[in-house]
């Protein structure tokens, strides 16, 4: 099951990389899709949201469930 996370801070393709990273930190073997416009990340096979969203703070990039 896919997990759908805001990133309010996440406004162009340097952000989106560094949003990945941190996310590949903690999952290396989640899928992510990134939507920059809308500002949402999708996430699918991750077991730990709440490392997924302290890897985000971490890197700068607050989130919470969209």
């Amino acid at each position: 099951m896919a997990t759908v996370l805001k990133v309010e801070k996440m406004h162009c393709q340097s952000c989106a990389k560094r949003v990945t990273n941190a996310i590949m930190g903690v999952a290396p073997h989640s899928k992510i899709d990134i939507d920059i416009d809308g500002r949402r990340v999708t996430i699918d096979g991750i077991s730990n949201l709440a490392e997924v969203t302290k890897a985000l703070e971490d890197a700068g990039y607050p989130a919470q469930n969209a």
